[in-house]
């Protein structure tokens, strides 16, 4: 395992995403992405996920650590198995194994699957690992093993309710994708997750090919502020600590930590 990574990095990343409340996620599409990073430093966001199912992932996760070093970068539709790596290569040349991404420098990994429990315990303890479950006990099972967050797929809630009801006392904490657009964000955190993620497939549906960095930045504004009006609603005592001493604001958040 690459050591690139120190903890102190990890929980900044781990402090970013709560903070940040809204993770732009870049997917295949016809857009320039380096455009897109700049939109998205414009609009003060400081972390994002570029998913290996665009075709220059390969290439792109080396500019933005290059030319962006204080972003801080998750990889999305990371695989664990680097067998199926290797044949799925063959027609998406663009994927790289966790061991590759961690040599580049990356900052966490997202899954659209879940994660095999060792691997989450082998990389958690210096990056943000963030795994998929479609039910509690998977959740709890991936939790329990170390990851910081568990993705939930939307656009249902159920998951993240049943993730989040008195039973399971509140541990699990959760970051949302999957169909969140600006009317269904405050559904989401108010069945309980805690981040946001939405791609740029959905974020800039219907806006012409040839969208200026200056709209994605005003549009990407809006999806902040939608979280921070959501959060502040159902999360307040975290909305609150945002800035505070460390202690102060890891006591505000409302599930387990790893810190």
């Amino acid at each position: 395992m690459n050591e690139l990574n120190p903890k102190g990095r990890l929980f900044d990343t781990y402090r970013c995403m709560h903070e940040q409340g809204f993770i732009p996620i870049f997917v295949e599409n016809q857009l320039d992405s380096k455009m897109l990073v700049e939109a998205c430093v414009q609009a003060g966001i400081r972390c994002i996920e570029y998913t290996l199912r665009c075709h220059d992932a390969n290439k792109m996760i080396i500019w933005i650590r290059e030319n962006y070093p204080d972003i801080y970068l998750l990889v999305g539709s990371t695989l664990d198995n680097d067998d199926i790596i290797r044949k799925a290569k063959v027609k998406h040349p663009q994927l790289l194994t966790l061991s590759e991404l961690a040599q580049m420098g990356v900052d966490g990994f997202v899954s659209m699957v879940g994660w095999k429990l060792e691997n989450i315990a082998k990389y958690s303890s210096t990056y943000i690992v963030c795994p998929c479950a479609e039910t509690v006990r998977e959740a709890f099972l991936q939790l329990g093993a170390g990851s910081h967050f568990i993705k939930v797929l939307g656009p249902t809630m159920e998951v993240v309710k049943n993730c989040r009801k008195g039973p399971t006392f509140g541990a699990c904490p959760i970051m949302m994708t999957g169909g969140i657009n600006l009317e269904k964000i405050d559904a989401a955190i108010a069945a309980g997750a805690v981040i946001v993620g939405t791609g740029f497939d959905l974020l800039l549906n219907k806006q012409p090919p040839d969208i200026s960095s200056r709209k994605v930045t005003d549009i990407l504004k809006q999806y902040i502020n939608a979280v921070e009006e959501s959060r502040a609603k159902y999360f307040p005592e975290m909305a609150e600590a945002i800035g505070m001493d460390e202690e102060t604001w890891l006591n505000s958040l409302p599930h387990i930590h790893p810190f």
